[in-house]
């Protein structure tokens, strides 16, 4: 079983309760597609941090995590420590585990580098990454709100996933699974043996 969160956006909270989630069904892996931290609320970088790893998180950068970055590095007084800002330097854009892609927002980093963070994910880049990527499921944060699409016959259908409902993904692989974010409580459970995800409300 892998877990999965997103967007905890400076909250350590959040991530605290998602462990206890991956821990109760013992997850072999973690990630956290990004977010970790949030721009507006630095100081809160360091707790957060810390709980990923902890339990060896594999941890994606998001846009908050690279603008912390950049507005605190270097800077006397700021209250992200010097060790949180040379792990948020050095986080991937993207990450790969059998057959999942791992990304913030969108996959094409080769492309566009750091602007993969903030590009939306809608049906034109959707159509392309399953043409690009097929076989490949892409797992994704930066929108809040879970969802998977995926192309039939060359079009593109997607929907919201019902929280707390394991969905097979026969027949929809290709697909672009959007996660949820943990500021709306929710993290996901990827079994990729019995090939099926599960929203998870942790509220």
């Amino acid at each position: 079983m892998i877990g999965i969160m997103a967007d905890s956006h400076g909250q350590p909270d959040t991530i605290r309760d998602a462990l206890v989630v991956f821990a109760a069904v013992d997850c072999e892996s973690i990630y956290h597609l990004g977010d970790i931290c949030d721009s507006t609320h630095p100081e809160t970088a360091d707790a957060c941090l810390r709980l990923l790893q902890q339990r060896r998180v594999k941890t994606i950068k998001g846009n908050n995590d690279q603008a912390i970055l950049a507005n605190h590095a270097g800077r006397d007084g700021s209250p992200v420590s010097p060790q949180s800002l040379q792990t948020l330097k050095h986080l991937e854009l993207v990450r790969y585990y059998q057959d999942a892609i791992f990304i913030h927002s969108l996959p094409f980093v080769e492309e566009l580098g750091l602007s993969s963070m903030i590009g939306a994910m809608g049906p034109m880049e959707i159509r392309r990454f399953c043409n690009q990527f097929p076989g490949r499921i892409l797992f994704r944060g930066h929108s809040h709100h879970p969802e998977i699409a995926w192309l039939h016959r060359q079009q593109v259908s997607a929907r919201p996933l019902t929280v707390d409902r394991k969905l097979n993904l026969s027949g929809k692989i290709p697909c672009v699974v959007t996660c949820g974010a943990l500021t709306r409580g929710l993290c996901m459970l990827w079994n990729p043996e019995e090939g099926y995800i599960e929203s998870i409300s942790f509220r």
